[in-house]
Parts: C-alpha cells; structure tokens; sequence
C-alpha cells in the first residue's frame, strides 16, 4: 500500500478513538472501541512512515498482532529509534489486547492505552515528516 493509504487508515482510526470514544462516549465507556483501534491506528502509522522511506517494499503488510512478541524486532527494518518505538509498540499491543477482550478495565490502564497511543503518534510523525515527499 501507499503511505498515503497507510494515513488515511491512521486517521480514520485516530478519529474513532478520539471523537467517538473520548468525547461521544466517554473514556470509561469505550474500553473495546480504545483496544480495537490504538496499536492498528499506531501500526498504520508506522507502516506509512516504513513505505515512506523505502525500509519496506511497495507489497509488504504490517501486521499489529506482529507487536505481541519481540520476535517482531526481527520482522522489521532498522529504522531511527526502533528500539523504543518497537518495544513501546509492544506495549500497546498487550494493553490493547487487554481492553478488547477482557472484562472492565480501571479507567487507568485506558487512558494508559491513550496516553501511550498519543506517545507512540508523538515519536513516528516527525520521522515520517522528516521523509520527502514522493
């Protein structure tokens, strides 16, 4: 896929979780919506930025089931701080895992989720911005 089309994906799940869940909902009432949608909206991200760059080729598909495992490390690219972003993205992965399945989540470990989701956009944007444009 196209960065571009890795953006859009981003955006459109950037949207759900912060216009629907955050502020239609409320945080404590969107649990499942906040794990179904951070670590693939952050995976998107980091795919738009991995295409963008030529680290990857124009067919390959990040998978965020991928980020379950540190096995991950090996699946990808070297790329400028993918030690943190990886290992952060792992994180997500876990929370996220967590808030879709599982039973009611303390408001914290959502906005845990948030605040990691928020990190990870904060940490591959610039590399992503930093990339010229096709």
């Amino acid at each position: 896929m196209r960065p571009e089309t890795h953006l859009e994906a981003f955006e459109e799940r950037k949207e759900t979780i912060m216009k629907w869940a955050v502020e239609v909902r409320g945080i404590e009432n969107s649990q499942r919506i906040i794990g179904d949608n951070a670590s693939k909206a952050i995976a998107e991200l980091l795919s738009a930025y991995l295409h963008k760059a030529h680290k990857v080729e124009e067919g390959f598909q990040l998978n965020h089931a991928w980020f379950k495992s540190e096995k991950i490390f090996r699946r990808l690219p070297e790329f400028e701080g993918k030690q943190g972003i990886v290992s952060k993205m792992i994180t997500l992965e876990k929370a996220c895992e967590k808030l879709s399945y599982g039973s009611p989540k303390d408001i914290n470990e959502i906005e845990s989720a948030l605040s990691l989701f928020k990190e990870m956009e904060g940490k591959i944007k610039p590399l992503l911005e930093r990339e010229k444009p096709e």
